[in-house]
């Protein structure tokens, strides 16, 4: 079925309308995902603070095995290298995950203020944005693509992810624990793409 290209714009333009939050419902989302934020610097924090002791405790058994093997003459150079080379590998693994959990320098309050300024008019935004522009609006609102089923437009995957962060969860422990997780990463790659449409707002 052929379509023309004014018809996909003004279907694109009816599901952002009807896709697009209310300014009240964002002001929500903004306070929750500003909350989740946070959780996230502190939860960071926590692990590198762990790591780092992890790193300390094997540095100080490699100054101990080189005491030992320079000093103390107490263990010969096969049984050296073979602890060496174990705590060095410990030592990379540890520096590959203190580097995993640090969290990317954003403004985040800059980001969801304009977030709360843009998305409750996403559609009229969409109207007079340019490719670039349009690009970005449609990953956030779109992350997993759009489709046309003959008579319109829908999203394929999930849609809108960070707004299921406002859901709520079980109760059991472990699936709270998991879903947690899940809707923190959510946030996290959400404010990316509301950064991408911001810096090609300005």
């Amino acid at each position: 079925m052929n379509i023309s290209k004014t018809k996909l714009e003004d279907l694109f333009v009816d599901e952002l309308t009807r896709l697009q939050p209310t300014p009240g419902f964002m002001r929500l989302v903004k306070d929750r995902v500003l909350r989740a934020w946070r959780e996230m610097q502190g939860d960071a924090k926590q692990r590198i603070a762990e790591i780092e002791r992890r790193q300390k405790a094997i540095r100080e058994k490699l100054d101990r095995l080189d005491q030992a093997f320079l000093f103390e003459r107490s263990i010969d150079i096969e049984t050296y290298d073979r602890h060496r080379d174990t705590l060095r590998e410990e030592l990379t693994l540890a520096q590959m995950d203190r580097h995993s959990a640090e969290l990317e320098e954003m403004d985040v309050e800059g980001i969801l203020a304009f977030a709360e300024r843009v998305l409750p008019r996403a559609s009229n935004l969409w109207v007079q944005s340019s490719l670039a522009q349009k690009q970005q609006l449609q990953q956030v609102f779109f992350p997993d693509g759009i489709r046309f089923d003959r008579k319109k437009l829908v999203g394929t995957g999930t849609t809108l992810p960070v707004f299921n962060y406002l859901n709520p969860i079980s109760e059991q422990k472990k699936e709270l624990v998991d879903q947690a997780r899940a809707s923190r990463n959510h946030v996290a790659t959400w404010l990316d793409r509301v950064a991408a449409l911001r810096s090609v707002a300005r």
